[in-house]
Protein backbone atom coordinates (compact mmCIF):
# COMPACT_ATOMS: atom_id res chain seq x y z
CA UNK A 1 0.00 0.00 0.00
CA UNK A 2 1.19 3.51 -1.03
CA UNK A 3 1.16 6.00 1.97
CA UNK A 4 0.16 9.65 1.24
CA UNK A 5 2.69 12.05 2.41
CA UNK A 6 1.56 14.68 4.83
CA UNK A 7 1.14 18.34 3.54
CA UNK A 8 3.46 20.45 5.67
CA UNK A 9 3.30 24.18 5.55
CA UNK A 10 7.01 26.07 5.26
CA UNK A 11 7.41 25.73 9.16
CA UNK A 12 7.49 22.08 8.94
CA UNK A 13 4.52 21.46 10.97
CA UNK A 14 1.74 19.04 8.87
CA UNK A 15 -1.21 21.09 7.68
CA UNK A 16 -3.38 19.04 9.91
CA UNK A 17 -1.18 19.81 13.16
CA UNK A 18 -1.25 23.16 11.97
CA UNK A 19 -5.06 23.45 11.49
CA UNK A 20 -5.31 21.80 15.23
CA UNK A 21 -2.74 24.29 16.96
CA UNK A 22 -4.75 27.64 15.59
CA UNK A 23 -8.38 26.36 16.26
CA UNK A 24 -7.23 25.46 19.80
CA UNK A 25 -5.79 29.12 20.28
CA UNK A 26 -8.96 30.24 18.83
CA UNK A 27 -10.80 28.45 21.20
CA UNK A 28 -8.54 29.57 24.22
CA UNK A 29 -8.98 33.45 23.04
CA UNK A 30 -12.59 33.22 23.22
CA UNK A 31 -12.51 31.43 26.31
CA UNK A 32 -10.14 34.44 27.86
CA UNK A 33 -12.71 37.47 26.27
CA UNK A 34 -15.32 35.90 28.44
CA UNK A 35 -13.51 35.33 31.05
CA UNK A 36 -13.95 37.65 34.68
CA UNK A 37 -10.75 39.53 34.52
CA UNK A 38 -12.91 41.51 36.87
CA UNK A 39 -12.44 38.74 39.65
CA UNK A 40 -15.52 38.44 41.22
CA UNK A 41 -16.40 35.78 43.10
CA UNK A 42 -19.26 33.05 42.86
CA UNK A 43 -21.49 35.20 45.10
CA UNK A 44 -20.82 38.46 43.34
CA UNK A 45 -18.36 39.61 46.15
CA UNK A 46 -14.76 41.02 44.54
CA UNK A 47 -11.94 39.06 45.62
CA UNK A 48 -9.85 42.28 46.27
CA UNK A 49 -12.50 44.86 47.39
CA UNK A 50 -12.07 48.41 47.37
CA UNK A 51 -10.36 49.62 50.60
CA UNK A 52 -12.29 51.14 53.02
CA UNK A 53 -9.76 53.69 54.14
CA UNK A 54 -7.58 54.60 50.95
CA UNK A 55 -5.01 56.68 53.23
CA UNK A 56 -4.69 53.95 55.64
CA UNK A 57 -4.13 51.45 53.70
CA UNK A 58 -1.88 53.07 51.05
CA UNK A 59 0.16 53.93 54.30
CA UNK A 60 0.21 50.62 55.45
CA UNK A 61 1.56 49.08 52.22
CA UNK A 62 4.29 51.88 52.05
CA UNK A 63 5.68 50.93 55.23
CA UNK A 64 5.31 47.43 54.78
CA UNK A 65 8.16 47.70 51.87
CA UNK A 66 10.03 50.73 53.84
CA UNK A 67 8.59 53.32 52.10
CA UNK A 68 7.73 56.21 54.54
CA UNK A 69 4.49 58.13 54.58
CA UNK A 70 3.78 61.90 55.97
CA UNK A 71 0.49 63.90 55.58
CA UNK A 72 -0.21 67.44 55.21
CA UNK A 73 -3.36 69.20 54.97
CA UNK A 74 -2.12 71.93 52.60
CA UNK A 75 0.49 72.30 50.06
CA UNK A 76 1.83 75.34 52.66
CA UNK A 77 2.96 72.53 54.93
CA UNK A 78 5.11 70.80 52.23
CA UNK A 79 8.02 73.09 52.76
CA UNK A 80 8.26 72.12 56.12
CA UNK A 81 8.15 68.82 55.95
CA UNK A 82 10.63 68.83 53.35
CA UNK A 83 13.17 71.03 55.45
CA UNK A 84 12.96 68.62 58.05
CA UNK A 85 13.18 65.85 55.82
CA UNK A 86 16.78 67.38 54.94
CA UNK A 87 17.62 68.32 58.41
CA UNK A 88 17.22 65.29 59.81
CA UNK A 89 19.65 63.22 57.24
CA UNK A 90 21.96 66.21 57.31
CA UNK A 91 21.44 67.52 53.80
CA UNK A 92 21.96 70.83 52.34
CA UNK A 93 19.33 70.76 49.50
CA UNK A 94 17.01 69.01 47.38
CA UNK A 95 17.60 68.53 43.78
CA UNK A 96 14.17 69.35 41.74
CA UNK A 97 14.03 69.18 37.43
CA UNK A 98 10.03 70.04 37.63
CA UNK A 99 9.75 73.68 36.81
CA UNK A 100 6.29 73.77 38.17
CA UNK A 101 7.21 72.00 41.24
CA UNK A 102 10.44 74.62 42.02
CA UNK A 103 7.87 77.56 41.33
CA UNK A 104 5.44 75.75 43.99
CA UNK A 105 7.77 75.26 46.08
CA UNK A 106 9.59 78.62 45.97
CA UNK A 107 12.44 80.32 48.48
CA UNK A 108 11.08 78.05 51.84
CA UNK A 109 13.26 74.76 50.73
CA UNK A 110 17.11 75.00 49.37
CA UNK A 111 16.49 73.70 45.95
CA UNK A 112 19.34 72.47 43.73
CA UNK A 113 18.54 72.33 39.91
CA UNK A 114 21.66 73.18 37.93
CA UNK A 115 22.51 70.30 35.39
CA UNK A 116 26.05 70.16 36.15
CA UNK A 117 25.09 69.35 39.84
CA UNK A 118 23.14 66.85 38.72
CA UNK A 119 25.77 63.80 39.68
CA UNK A 120 26.09 65.23 43.38
CA UNK A 121 22.63 65.40 44.48
CA UNK A 122 21.66 63.33 47.22
CA UNK A 123 18.08 63.65 47.57
CA UNK A 124 15.69 64.61 44.59
CA UNK A 125 12.32 65.88 45.35
CA UNK A 126 9.35 65.14 42.13
CA UNK A 127 5.49 64.50 41.59
CA UNK A 128 3.65 61.63 40.76
CA UNK A 129 1.06 60.33 38.23
CA UNK A 130 -0.94 57.96 41.12
CA UNK A 131 -0.33 56.84 44.50
CA UNK A 132 -2.20 53.27 44.71
CA UNK A 133 -2.99 51.85 47.74
CA UNK A 134 -3.61 48.33 47.74
CA UNK A 135 0.11 47.58 46.75
CA UNK A 136 1.37 50.75 48.61
CA UNK A 137 3.06 52.05 45.34
CA UNK A 138 3.83 55.02 43.50
CA UNK A 139 3.48 55.74 39.70
CA UNK A 140 6.14 58.40 38.48
CA UNK A 141 6.86 58.84 34.76
CA UNK A 142 9.51 60.91 32.49
CA UNK A 143 6.79 64.16 32.95
CA UNK A 144 7.89 67.27 34.18
CA UNK A 145 10.91 65.57 35.95
CA UNK A 146 12.23 63.58 33.33
CA UNK A 147 13.67 59.69 33.69
CA UNK A 148 16.87 59.95 35.66
CA UNK A 149 14.83 61.76 38.97
CA UNK A 150 13.28 58.39 39.34
CA UNK A 151 16.01 56.47 39.72
CA UNK A 152 19.31 58.03 40.64
CA UNK A 153 17.99 60.24 43.71
CA UNK A 154 19.58 58.64 46.75
CA UNK A 155 16.36 59.65 48.59
CA UNK A 156 13.67 60.33 46.43
CA UNK A 157 11.05 62.76 48.13
CA UNK A 158 7.15 62.45 45.91
CA UNK A 159 4.95 65.27 46.40
CA UNK A 160 1.31 64.31 45.87
CA UNK A 161 -2.54 65.15 46.12
CA UNK A 162 -5.14 63.12 47.75
CA UNK A 163 -6.52 62.89 44.35
CA UNK A 164 -3.91 61.12 43.11
CA UNK A 165 -4.83 58.42 45.63
CA UNK A 166 -7.02 55.03 43.82
CA UNK A 167 -7.25 51.25 44.83
CA UNK A 168 -5.70 49.66 42.46
CA UNK A 169 -3.32 49.13 39.81
CA UNK A 170 -6.07 49.27 36.85
CA UNK A 171 -7.03 52.39 38.32
CA UNK A 172 -3.73 54.11 38.37
CA UNK A 173 -3.47 53.29 34.51
CA UNK A 174 -7.36 54.73 34.12
CA UNK A 175 -5.59 57.90 35.71
CA UNK A 176 -2.93 58.02 33.14
CA UNK A 177 -5.53 57.78 30.40
CA UNK A 178 -7.53 59.96 31.49
CA UNK A 179 -5.05 62.59 31.37
CA UNK A 180 -2.43 61.74 28.72
CA UNK A 181 -4.90 59.68 26.34
CA UNK A 182 -2.92 57.77 23.72
CA UNK A 183 0.69 60.08 24.15
CA UNK A 184 1.78 58.16 27.05
CA UNK A 185 5.06 59.81 28.62
CA UNK A 186 8.38 58.33 27.71
CA UNK A 187 9.19 56.38 30.97
CA UNK A 188 6.14 55.28 33.58
CA UNK A 189 7.35 53.70 36.25
CA UNK A 190 5.07 51.09 39.45
CA UNK A 191 7.63 51.93 42.74
CA UNK A 192 7.23 49.53 44.89
CA UNK A 193 9.45 51.17 47.72
CA UNK A 194 13.05 51.53 48.05
CA UNK A 195 15.40 49.69 45.80
CA UNK A 196 16.82 46.38 47.16
CA UNK A 197 18.65 43.60 45.81
CA UNK A 198 19.83 40.32 47.88
CA UNK A 199 21.64 38.97 44.73
CA UNK A 200 24.91 38.61 45.95
CA UNK A 201 24.98 36.35 49.07
CA UNK A 202 21.49 36.67 49.69
CA UNK A 203 22.59 40.13 50.97
CA UNK A 204 20.10 42.55 51.39
CA UNK A 205 21.34 46.16 50.11
CA UNK A 206 19.77 48.84 49.63
CA UNK A 207 19.64 51.52 46.64
CA UNK A 208 20.97 48.95 44.23
CA UNK A 209 19.06 50.13 41.33
CA UNK A 210 17.64 52.68 42.54
CA UNK A 211 16.77 55.53 45.47
CA UNK A 212 17.76 53.91 48.81
CA UNK A 213 14.79 55.57 50.73
CA UNK A 214 11.73 56.56 49.35
CA UNK A 215 9.34 59.21 50.97
CA UNK A 216 5.67 60.22 50.32
CA UNK A 217 4.24 63.34 50.93
CA UNK A 218 0.60 63.80 50.39
CA UNK A 219 -1.38 66.99 50.92
CA UNK A 220 -5.09 67.17 50.25
CA UNK A 221 -5.60 69.73 47.48
CA UNK A 222 -4.22 69.39 44.24
CA UNK A 223 -0.45 70.43 43.71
Amino acid sequence: MKRTKKKKSPDGISVAARKNILSRLKNAQKDTETSRFDEIEDDGRPVFPVPENLEDTFRKELEAISGKFFKVKSKDEVPLVLNSILKERGLNSVFCTDETLIEELGDSVPIESAPERFNEMEAGVTRCEALVARTGSVVVSSYGSGRRMNVFPPVHIVIASYSRLVPFISDAFDLLKNKYGNSYPAQVTFVAGPSRTADIEKTLVMGAHGPRELIVIMIGDTL
